[in-house]
């Protein structure tokens, strides 16, 4: 393993450190705020069968019994399909966050790993600095325009494991358009990435994000 792979693999890990202590602090602060409106009951109960197939989906496309990571409750990772409502999520018995900090927490977690995957593939030249270019936008002017954004193409992830429809919207579904379903997908998938992240144990994140999803980033950047 090259020093910049190690350095690489310690800021990825530094960076969940600072994400979750930042996120803690939140959890401080609105604790002692009156409660977040979340995701009625009622509602949670009538649309269980629909989400505990987006979960099991999830579960499948994205193989995580193979990598190790363990959805532990059901009820509240559903909370995480309602982007446009604010919910608090229990993680544990002692701490719960929204839906919206677990969503930015996930959504940064992934434009690293995207940026991570660029790193790793663009190094061929003799300016890189120990086979690394972290000029690597240089290199990417005959891909498309996607490709270069770390949103889009985490949306074409979504695309490729089959993962749409995972939001849940408050309009019909047929007056939806799909970029703004998948748009909203994206937010529900960042919380998704979130939960994991704050539920599962470190290695078994850090193995499921740098080896199974930045394995189909790749295979979808190169993709012509």
């Amino acid at each position: 393993m090259s020093l910049i792979h190690k350095l690489s693999r310690r800021v990825f890990l530094r960076k969940h450190s600072s994400q979750l202590s930042n996120q803690s602090e939140l959890f401080r602060v609105n604790n002692a705020l009156p409660p977040i409106p979340g995701v009625k009951s009622e509602l949670l109960e009538r649309q269980g069968i629909g989400n505990d197939a987006k979960i099991d989906r999830l579960i499948k496309n994205l193989d995580l019994i193979e990598q190790g990571i363990i959805f532990k409750d059901k009820p509240q990772i559903s909370k995480c399909f309602y982007p446009t409502k604010l919910s608090t999520v229990r993680l544990n018995e002692d701490q719960d966050y929204s839906n919206k900090h677990l969503e930015l927490l996930g959504r940064d977690s992934m434009n690293l790993l995207v940026n991570e995957v660029f790193l790793s593939l663009f190094k061929r030249t003799s300016t890189d600095i120990g086979k690394y270019d972290f000029n690597y936008t240089s290199k990417m002017d005959n891909m498309s325009a996607w490709k270069k954004n770390p949103t889009l193409l985490v949306r074409h992830f979504l695309k490729h494991k089959d993962l749409g429809k995972l939001a849940r919207l408050s309009i019909p579904e047929s007056r939806i358009p799909a970029r703004i379903q998948y748009a909203y997908d994206q937010k529900s998938f960042n919380a998704i990435i979130g939960y994991i992240i704050m539920t599962n144990e470190r290695q078994a994140v850090d193995n499921f994000l740098r080896k199974s999803v930045a394995r189909d980033l790749v295979q979808i950047t190169l993709a012509r």
